[in-house]
């Protein structure tokens, strides 16, 4: 057998260099072959490629947030590699949709011995940019964006930036062509999703299911100070339901819009747009199943 581990050390400022230390022995044990990437931030999905093609790896094993695995969808899909998902970021919304609740070193002990796997489906935007989970513009994208910029973390950081957007929200007009119909709507925030929770927990698609060959647009029309109490307390409850939502299901969907909006995908900010492509990818990605 041959693995893949990539690392991304930086991911929700965690120490990651025990856990390494621990997959490096274990796979040495067991007689693996394997390479290590660690990411640098510059070329890093023309690297995995690279190594793919150069080493057609049984499994590519990831650890990091959800955007260090949207980052290396492409080679991913484009090679069929298996992939397993071990969450150590700022952003671990897809932790909750997969059940990622055991140990990293139990994960990644459970991808290696696993001989069965998953396909979910992948979502694109103007056929450039493919992600797993949610991503979004208006209201969350901006919060997302004024963050990334601020050299403090943690959730007192994050809350200041919630309020301050929260304070300023402002509706946009959206127009919206999808493969069944036509919608004008206006709203302080457009999700895109493939999946149902933000990483912070905050369910936003009660209906979303990975592998369904649909996608869901979330229209948020307007938010007042009693939904983000609602919304807080849907993490822990789900039969608290966020208000002022408008949920539309599409296999593609044209998205235009007025006035730029930053588009945010899993936590990373991409740039402002006008419009939007986006398509489903049916069951393009083969997940490790860690459950049997």
């Amino acid at each position: 057998m041959k693995i893949i581990l990539v690392i991304n050390p930086i991911s929700g400022d965690k120490n990651k260099t025990v856990f390494i230390d621990f997959a490096k022995g274990f796979m040495d044990n067991s007689k693996i072959d394997f390479e290590l990437y660690k990411t640098t931030g510059h070329r890093d999905c023309e690297k995995l490629n690279q190594l793919i093609v150069k080493h057609t790896p049984d499994k590519v094993i990831i650890v990091g947030g959800d955007g260090t695995l949207n980052l290396f969808l492409k080679p991913l899909v484009e090679h069929k590699t298996k992939v397993g998902f071990i969450p150590m970021g700022s952003a671990n919304g897809l932790a909750a949709e997969f059940n990622l609740t055991k140990t990293a070193r139990i994960l990644f002990k459970k991808y290696v011995q696993s001989h069965e796997t998953k396909a979910l489906d992948v979502l694109s935007i103007n056929d450039e940019h493919l992600f797993l989970h949610l991503g979004d513009i208006g209201a969350n994208a901006n919060l997302v964006a004024n963050y990334d910029k601020d050299e403090e973390r943690g959730m007192f950081t994050y809350a200041k930036h919630f309020w301050s957007e929260f304070q300023n929200l402002k509706s946009f007009e959206i127009d919206i062509k999808t493969d069944r119909m036509q919608y004008e709507r206006k709203g302080v925030m457009l999700a895109i999703c493939n999946g149902k929770k933000f990483g912070t927990g905050i369910p936003l698609n009660t209906i979303g299911k990975m592998d369904d060959g649909i996608f869901e647009l979330v229209v948020v029309k307007a938010m007042d100070f009693t939904d983000l109490i609602k919304a807080t307390l849907s993490k822990f409850d789900e039969d608290h339901k966020v208000k002022n939502l408008e949920t539309f299901q599409a296999k593609t969907a044209t998205i235009k819009l007025k006035q730029p909006q930053l588009l945010q995908i899993d936590g990373e900010v991409v740039k402002e747009f006008t419009k939007l492509e986006v398509k489903v990818l049916d069951e393009a990605l083969s997940f490790i199943k860690h459950q049997t």
